[in-house]
């Protein structure tokens, strides 16, 4: 279990007991809002900050930043206005005003829409070395681009950081560290991390109208549930409501609602990747699928091939009855509380009981983090120097680190108030679900870089928009990856010799 799920616990425990608590990552101390514990014999060290305090001169903290304006997926999360009653909003507004007031520096957001003009609106002023921010915020594949042309800073090599501190998500960074390398940095000064983490949501009416015995929960806590149990229930659950025969979206009930997407989450739920770790910050990617990967798929065929699968991404119709089960990322749970009946969540299911625990994947087209360019230092006001720092990276680094702290002090037990108890509140079976989905995120790096386009798990096997049950394309995985197999191996090698290369 990683120490930001420690953490997340924690916060989920003291908020369901109604104590106002900073959180501190493990060992917790009850606090008031904002003031800071002080390391002590009985503290572990890694969760608390203990760097001074600096004077930091009034500088302007602009932090570049990939906005979505997806509900339950938006970067709000760096700026506020002010207080508005929204927990998160809320958590942030107090994070950057206790900042602000306490290091005496300003927070800014420079927010661009849509993926590619993060790099396209930044990567000339960086290259004609220009001053354009002090952090950045972004899609690692984004980050990769940049990197790769030799625009970030190595996060391992700044004196102000500490990334084996617990306000950093450690099982994160262990998968995109690359041999002994860094240049983005995940943990609680985001959530989205946590946001695209892909779960399940379920219908307790119909649930329990297939079998009033079934506890789905225990099932989970058991090692039970499993793509079996899941399509034993979605075969009889569906309804065709409107008796023509045919099962059609936004009609009939399904047994299932997901997009197409979640093809791939089901792959990684069962612990299956493309690519395999060597142990030393370098991966592998086989010239043919991997046997494990080609007995996954064969077992989630009758899931994601099945007619009672409805493929949208259509909550709407989950919320209206129309099915069973639902999946989608935790971000949802922002938007779903008001479903006019009963629900549950569920981490997605194991490939079967012999599984030793429940993965989950993340989406690599929200999964961003924090990186620092290297014209950090040209900073016209060179505010850096004036401040005591050996270069504007290193305040850059110095201002991360404080940032991702007092993230973990307010922005975490707020997401976890607003996005878990806001539905588990009257649900702790759910609340634990939703932990346990968090705790072991699977992340590969060839889907996460976008190595080769090779993430083809959208297209094989998937059936057509508003044909379920159309299989027609299960059969094309091997020839589909050993057509992509070489670009991928390509672009990996090239990331991997253009890391080496950096500062040559």
């Amino acid at each position: 279990m990683t120490k930001r799920i420690l953490a997340f616990a924690f916060a989920l425990v003291m908020l369901a007991s109604c104590f106002l608590v900073s959180c501190d990552n493990g060992a917790k101390n009850t606090q008031t809002a904002g003031s800071v514990v002080a390391p002590t014999d009985t503290v572990d060290t890694s969760k608390v900050y203990d760097a001074p305090v600096k004077d930091l001169g009034g500088h302007e903290f602009v932090i570049y930043a990939k906005y979505a304006d997806h509900v339950g997926l938006g970067t709000h999360e760096i700026f506020s206005e002010g207080y508005n009653g929204d927990k998160i909003n809320d958590a942030v507004y107090t994070r950057n005003l206790q900042i602000e007031e306490k290091y005496n520096c300003t927070i800014t957001m420079s927010p661009v829409s849509g993926t590619s003009a993060y790099v396209s609106k930044i990567k000339d002023p960086l290259l004609a070395g220009d001053y354009v921010c002090d952090m950045m915020f972004g899609r690692l594949d984004n980050h990769s681009t940049l990197m790769l042309s030799n625009l970030l800073v190595d996060l391992t090599t700044l004196q102000n950081i500490d990334l084996s501190k617990a306000w950093y998500d450690d099982f994160s960074m262990s998968k995109i560290t690359f041999e002994g390398k860094a240049f983005t940095a995940i943990g609680d000064a985001a959530t989205l991390d946590d946001r695209t983490a892909w779960i399940m949501y379920f219908n307790k009416a119909l649930v329990n109208n297939y079998d009033p015995e079934l506890n789905l929960y225990q099932k989970v806590r058991e090692g039970e549930w499993t793509i079996d149990l899941l399509y034993e229930i979605m075969e009889n659950t569906w309804f065709d409501n409107d008796g023509d025969g045919a099962l059609t979206p936004g009609k009939d009930r399904f047994g299932y609602i997901t997009e197409r997407s979640t093809n791939w989450y089901h792959v990684n739920a069962c612990n299956t990747t493309l690519s395999i770790y060597n142990g030393d910050g370098t991966y592998t990617i086989p010239d043919s699928p991997k046997q494990d990967l080609l007995d996954t798929w064969a077992a989630l065929r009758k899931v994601l091939a099945s007619p009672y699968r409805e493929v949208s991404d259509k909550s709407s119709n989950f919320k209206s009855g129309l099915g069973t089960f639902f999946a989608c990322n935790a971000g949802t749970l922002l938007t779903i509380s008001d479903t006019p009946f009963d629900y549950g969540v569920l981490p997605l299911p194991k490939l079967n009981k012999e599984q030793d625990k429940y993965y989950t994947g993340v989406e690599n087209h929200n999964f961003c983090g924090y990186a620092i360019p290297v014209t950090a230092s040209n900073d016209p006001n060179k505010d850096w120097q004036k401040n005591g720092f050996e270069s504007g990276e290193e305040q850059s680094a110095y201002f991360l680190e404080l940032f991702s702290y007092y993230s973990m002090i307010h922005l975490t037990p707020a997401f976890f108030d607003q996005v878990c108890l806001k539905q588990a509140v009257v649900d702790v079976d759910s609340q634990e679900m939703v932990i346990m989905a968090l705790e072991n995120k699977i992340i590969d790096p060839v889907v996460m870089f976008n190595w080769g386009s090779i993430n083809i798990f959208s297209e094989v096997g998937s059936p057509k928009a508003g044909v379920p049950g159309s299989d027609e394309n299960w059969e094309t995985l091997t020839s589909t990856y050993e057509s992509r197999v070489g670009a991928a191996r390509t672009a990996m090698e090239q990331f991997l010799e253009g890391l080496r290369n950096l500062g040559a």
